[in-house]
């Protein structure tokens, strides 16, 4: 860490009390960057710096026939109406288990009137002759008593409905359909915190910040290494990464993508109200340069100097 800071600090050419100012100020703006993935952030709060607000934006992006149609047959489901719905299923997902399927469905629904329905997701992919929608519904029921060391403590309660529907050929049929009833709504679970978490999360953060002090490290380097014009393509190529992992942050699942190429190599990625992923790729830039510095700065030291001359 040590020899982290003594990296960060430029070499002044002042006297201890004009450059100790200067060097707590770098050293406290580098942490604070280091620092910033464990701090999360409010989204309504960040998108409103940009003149959006989280519910409209996300309704721009829904395709609002669906949405409809997702709405009306978790209602139906909720009523037990199940020969509507097997209707509208996909012949790809029907067999004989189907209607104790929908059936234990409807058991798991809370019971009651929601008092909000809101939708938390909407995802589009496009085939070359289909379309298909996820729409991700959260219902929210009163609150109920829960026995909890023998007294009833009021608490919330959620429904976390998901409806997959293709259209095809201008029909819609469902290929998906789940529900799972829930104490915490679907933002709170997807929250960005780091209480609860597990190895698999922790382990995450800390390879993130590790990843990106070691990029921070090898670009403030490179700004202190006479290298000439070769500088700039340096600087550039320490910002980039390759072979990324991606970590959800709410299940700690962990995914790799070899094929890839970003900048800056520590990323975060958030839906408006789901799960907030971190990417972090292999600092390629970084390390080559720490590889090579020792070359690149001897050239500079073995290239001739110029004899000062008079006249044109």
């Amino acid at each position: 860490m040590g020899n982290f800071l003594s990296a960060l600090t430029p070499e002044w050419n002042g006297s201890a009390e004009l450059r100790s100012p200067r060097v707590w100020w770098v050293r406290c703006c580098c942490l604070l960057f280091l620092a910033l993935p464990l701090g999360g952030c409010n989204r309504d709060n960040y998108l409103r710096l940009f003149g959006y607000d989280r519910a409209a934006l996300l309704k721009k992006y829904t395709p609002q026939d669906d949405e409809i149609l997702a709405i009306h047959y978790v209602d139906l489901l909720r009523q037990s109406q199940f020969e509507q719905i097997e209707d509208r299923l996909d012949p790809s997902i029907k067999n004989p288990e189907t209607r104790d399927t929908l059936t234990g469905m409807s058991d798991t629904i809370p019971t009651g009137e929601p008092t909000s329905i809101k939708t938390v997701d909407s995802r589009v992919i496009y085939g070359r002759d289909s379309s298909t929608s996820c729409i991700t519904l959260e219902y929210e029921f009163a609150p109920q008593a829960i026995p909890i060391n023998g007294s009833a403590e009021l608490s919330g309660v959620w429904l976390i409905a998901q409806v997959v529907i293709q259209t095809k050929g201008g029909v819609k049929s469902i290929t998906g359909l789940h529900v799972s009833p829930s104490s915490r709504s679907f933002e709170e679970i997807n929250e960005f915190t780091l209480a609860n978490k597990g190895i698999s999360q922790y382990a995450a953060l800390c390879l993130a910040i590790g990843a990106a002090g070691f990029s921070v490290y090898a670009f403030v380097l490179c700004i202190r290494t006479r290298m000439g014009k070769k500088k700039w393509f340096w600087l550039v190529l320490i910002l980039v990464g390759i072979f990324r992992f991606n970590v959800n942050w709410t299940t700690g699942e962990w995914s790799f993508t070899p094929l890839t190429v970003q900048v800056p190599p520590v990323m975060t990625a958030c839906s408006l109200y789901g799960a907030c992923t971190l990417q972090i790729m292999v600092p390629l830039g970084a390390i080559a340069f720490l590889l090579l510095r020792k070359n690149l700065r001897s050239r500079v030291a073995s290239s001739p100097l110029q004899a000062p001359a008079l006249g044109p």
